[in-house]
């Protein structure tokens, strides 16, 4: 269960600031996230920077990028929009991290007029990423985002490969999902996966359903649905690397889950606070 939630939390984290429609500041201030690229080269539609720095004020969470590209082909996105946009993307991955917003940033916002991106195509390309907090890295030797569609709804493309997690044994090596946003100028979103697909092990990922994300969990709904392929090889392969509440989590997920072939089926449900599988409550509520 651990996998899928920390999926789930990482794709409201990525989404919830991006899809805002009120006007754009500059920035978030220094007090929640320090951020700065360096080395940075005008192209025809975009900008190249050599590094990345960006931290979480008041914590010890890091990124660096040694590589970023950012760019919209269409030629409709300014260059500033599109460094909001890379700025956006930096705040999600440091807060998904993290596995939440940081008490420093609550009260905080950053986003994006839906009316600047309308009609374009941004994205951001990250080479050699790291996150970091003490004895806890994650790596990623590619990572991008792609919005392949702004009106009228928000349709991206995120794929990361070469990923590697010093303290999550089920992070898969290789993730990619195309997700719509609807509902970009209202006060409520909804998200829509299309397609996910992610390579840990031996073992394949896959899965699509809807996300009503609210401001906390409690407040949140989805409706997801989800196959893995191989999980007793998956649970053999982790049983004396991962810690053991790990190993009992997915021994008790593959026993909810529904046997398809080699592969095991969930229908995740979350509404007002509680978690179902296969429509089983589980024996507690998130906040």
């Amino acid at each position: 269960m651990s996998l899928r939630l920390t999926l789930l939390a990482a794709t409201a984290a990525l989404l919830t600031p991006i899809v805002a429609s009120a006007n754009t500041p500059a920035g978030l201030p220094a007090s929640c996230m320090t951020y700065e690229l360096g080395g940075t080269q005008t192209t025809a539609h975009g900008l190249t920077a050599k590094t990345l720095h960006a931290a979480l004020t008041g914590t010890d969470i890091t990124l660096d990028i040694h590589g970023v590209t950012l760019s919209d082909p269409s030629g409709h996105v300014e260059t500033a929009t599109l460094e909001r946009f890379n700025e956006v993307a930096a705040y999600a991955a440091l807060s998904a991290f993290r596995g939440g917003i940081s008490p420093a940033c609550k009260d905080q916002s950053l986003t994006i007029n839906s009316s600047d991106i309308r009609g374009g195509t941004p994205q951001a390309t990250w080479a050699n990423v790291t996150l970091a907090r003490p004895g806890h890295d994650m790596t990623i030797r590619k990572a991008s985002i792609q919005a392949v569609q702004t009106t009228p709804d928000l349709r991206l493309k995120v794929e990361g490969s070469g990923i590697h997690d010093t303290k999550q044994p089920l992070m898969p090596t290789q993730l990619s999902a195309d997700l719509t946003v609807q509902g970009l100028d209202t006060a409520r979103q909804q998200i829509t996966i299309n397609a996910l697909h992610a390579i840990t092990g031996s073992s394949a990922i896959d899965g699509k359903g809807t996300i009503d994300p609210g401001p906390t969990a409690s407040t949140s709904a989805a409706d997801l649905h989800i196959g893995v392929t191989n999980v007793d090889t998956l649970i053999g392969q982790i049983r004396d690397t991962a810690p053991k509440k790990v190993v009992a989590a997915l021994t008790i997920a593959r026993l909810m889950g529904r046997q398809n072939g080699d592969t095991t089926l969930w229908d995740v449900g979350l509404s007002g606070g509680v978690v179902t599988v296969n429509r089983i409550p589980l024996p507690f509520s998130v906040p």
